[in-house]
Order: structure tokens, then sequence, then C-alpha cells
């Protein structure tokens, strides 16, 4: 199903914890509010993430797709909404200029994203186990 692109969001959280992100917008406590400077690493963490929770909504749809097309309407629904949320949650931080909101926001989506793959992970492998 979308397996590659689970594995490319895997991947991409590895590299955005190599490149660290700069401190900015007060965080952490003591940065000053107008520290804006973007170095590389800060730059490789932001596109490393970009491109993993790209991956990550593009494996939310395609599997809504698959489950789809099998008639497995509630595991179609679920794996749409989880792809959208954690879509508007990414570019609320994206573009919320770190708003508590936003972050909260962000948050909220990361968390039911995770436990889409869990659930997904574990319909999956109890499947297989039955098959």
């Amino acid at each position: 199903m979308g397996a590659p692109l689970v594995g490319a969001y895997g991947v991409s959280l590895i590299a955005a914890g190599v490149f660290r992100a700069d401190p900015a917008l007060g965080f952490p406590p003591g940065t000053p509010d107008g520290a804006t400077e973007v170095t590389w690493h800060g730059m490789a963490h932001f596109v490393s993430g970009a491109i993993g929770f790209s991956c990550l909504v593009a494996a939310c749809f395609l599997v809504a797709r698959r489950f789809a097309a099998q008639g497995r309407r509630g595991w179609a629904a679920y794996s749409r909404v989880t792809g959208v949320l954690f879509l508007a949650g990414f570019a609320g931080v994206a573009t919320g200029a770190g708003s508590a909101w936003s972050t909260l926001a962000f948050v909220a989506a990361v968390v039911v994203a995770w436990a889409w793959v869990s659930a997904l992970a574990t319909h999956l492998y109890r499947r297989a186990a039955h098959a």
C-alpha cells in the first residue's frame, strides 16, 4: 500500500533529528523574540520535515484509496480524515509563526497521525496473521 511513503516519513524524521532546528520566536526559553536567522542545518531540518510530512499525507490518501476500492469505507474515511488533519496541522505550524494555537494544532495532528500509523500497522499485522 503506502509502505514506501511511510518509510520515507520515518527516514525524514531521522534526518530532521540529525539537523537541529534554529532557535527562534522565544524557543527555547531565553531566545530573543527577534531571532530569525536560518542556518543551513535549520533549513535541512525544515526540508526533511516537509518531505516526510508530505509523504505521510500522501500515504494517508493512497491507503484511503486502496481501502475505498476494497469497499472498506471505515478505514478509507479514517485514512482520509487523518491525511486532512495532518496536512492542516502541518500547514498551520508552517504559517503560524510560532503561535500557541498553531503549535498545539500541530501536536494534535502528530498524535492523530501516529495513532493512524499504529492502528494501520496493527490492522495489517492481524490480517497477515489470519491469512
